[in-house]
């Protein structure tokens, strides 16, 4: 245990860093940065855990045990306290664990502790990490602090307080080592806060934050089309059931129905600056102040005059140089069995009508952020389960592969099997440029085997019921419908 005490600081040094997708955000606003459900609320990525991920000093995911303590009387005096955090620095120094901040988080008491944090006024009472190396001290002060409040979903950020209560409320901060810094030179590491109020007395254990999303690098996974160059031939494949590179004039007939799409092929658009993925792609147009872009379906049984249980959706999506989300996200491409009764627009899905699993995009990462300017896509889905009138949203987050940049062609591969009726074992997988980007095993999308894969549902909708403010425009090329995985175009 440290003792409280005083520490005199003449200053602190700040040091700037590249934000890391698997940061926690501080935000400045409402809605902007970590909560008791996100550490990236404006990228919808949430903790694993409600408030907050950590690991402990055994490495122990929610562990107790913490990598230092200090325990803080009620002595209604303002005062600076201690926690000896040299454990923890050298393993962000060593490598051995990335330095995603300190979790500060009662570990017995009643009492809630208060303390200033980098927004307060007087910067000699701000939070500092103090490093003792063989080449002196370094005095460093925070790159980002917040707390995370049990009682509100609103991001504390901007608050000039952090406080830690049990159960209640936990605190972060994080700090920048600086790049110059030897691991080897470390001698001790002290993080400093100072508490100006508690109501009843608290042991305060410091833990290692451990949020994130991050999936291992891995080469794309080859299918099908790795034996059609280019997707030529492709058709010819008696596993393809539909394929489409939108280069025919008669491209609208190939569907079953195309309802009110604002759509067209095209070869070029410079003012959205298109670049071709191959020959002609699908543009299809968000009008300002209007909801549907994109209406077209492919029904199996008009089609093939069957209805399969398992299906694999690819194509190829490019968001263009005017695509941005302010007000609402929407629907994507994706696959259904609605049969015209349930499973979309408020029509809540109980496993005997119908279903949908349609693409979703959200509203676009605001400047300021880590993946700032990309748009989260997932699924948008109606099902057995689902608890109340409209779809669950699904992000594809897995390696943060599902947050699109504007203009740049994706693979986007999406695998559905429905369950067994009664059962939860239904499927959604999703690939994104060959990688795996979500996947959900436990899904009940029907109570009987009257519901069975409808149609593939090309949709890009805004909305809800905002309609899109400006407008904007995306293009798809080279899709196929497959009984196999089918991967990314050699």
């Amino acid at each position: 245990m440290i003792r409280a005490g005083l520490l005199f600081l003449l200053f602190a040094v700040a040091v700037t860093a590249t934000p890391q997708k698997r940061d926690w955000i501080e935000g400045t606003g409402r809605h902007d940065g970590a909560n008791r459900q996100y550490y990236n609320q404006p990228a919808l990525l949430p903790w694993r855990h409600f408030l907050g991920d950590w690991h402990d000093a055994h490495n122990i995911p929610q562990g107790e045990s913490a990598f230092a303590i200090a325990e803080v009387a009620d002595t209604d005096q303002g005062r600076h306290i201690q926690w000896d955090v040299t454990k923890l620095v050298a393993s962000w120094l060593r490598g051995q664990h990335h330095n995603q901040g300190f979790l500060l988080r009662a570990i017995d008491g009643r009492g809630k502790i208060d303390f200033h944090s980098r927004e307060h006024p007087a910067a000699k009472l701000r939070p500092v990490l103090k490093l003792i190396t063989t080449e002196g001290t370094k005095t460093l002060a925070p790159r980002a602090d917040t707390r995370l409040e049990k009682s509100t979903y609103q991001s504390q950020g901007s608050s000039a307080s952090l406080r830690v209560a049990a159960g209640a409320v936990n605190s972060l901060i994080r700090f920048h080592l600086p790049d110059d810094l030897n691991r080897d030179s470390l001698r001790s590491a002290v993080l400093h806060l100072y508490t100006h109020a508690q109501y009843g007395a608290a042991k305060i254990g410091v833990f290692r934050c451990s949020q994130g999303h991050d999936a291992p690098q891995v080469e794309p996974i080859a299918g099908l089309a790795h034996a059609y160059p280019g997707d030529q031939g492709i058709r010819k494949d008696n596993r393809v059931l539909f394929a489409t590179g939108f280069e025919s004039p008669q491209w609208a007939e190939e569907w079953s129905s195309l309802g009110n799409s604002v759509a067209a092929s095209v070869l070029r658009d410079q003012p959205r600056k298109f670049i071709p993925f191959q020959g002609a792609a699908m543009r299809t147009k968000l009008v300002r102040g209007q909801n549907t872009a994109l209406n077209a379906a492919f029904k199996f049984r008009q089609q093939l005059g069957l209805e399969p249980e398992e299906i694999y959706l690819r194509f190829y999506l490019r968001l263009a140089d005017d695509w941005i989300q302010t007000v609402s996200g929407g629907k994507m491409p994706g696959i259904s069995g609605t049969y015209g009764r349930s499973g979309w627009g408020g029509r809540k899905s109980d496993g005997t009508t119908g279903w949908s699993a349609r693409g979703l995009f959200q509203k676009t990462v605001p400047p300021g952020n880590p993946l700032s300017g990309t748009t989260p896509i997932g699924t948008y889905c109606y099902h057995a389960d689902m608890p109340g009138r409209y779809g669950d949203n699904w992000i594809w987050q897995n390696g943060y592969r599902g947050y699109l940049e504007n203009n740049r062609w994706y693979c986007i591969e999406q695998y559905l099997k429905l369950n067994t009726p009664g059962k939860k074992n239904g499927v959604l997988r999703a690939w994104i440029d060959g990688r795996p980007a979500f996947e959900k095993t436990d899904i009940r999308f029907r109570q009987n085997n009257r519901l069975n894969i409808e149609q593939i549902w090309m949709n890009v909708y805004h909305g809800g019921t905002r309609p899109s403010p400006h407008d904007q425009h995306l293009f798809i090329d080279n899709v196929v419908v497959a009984t196999e995985y089918i991967g990314p175009m050699r």
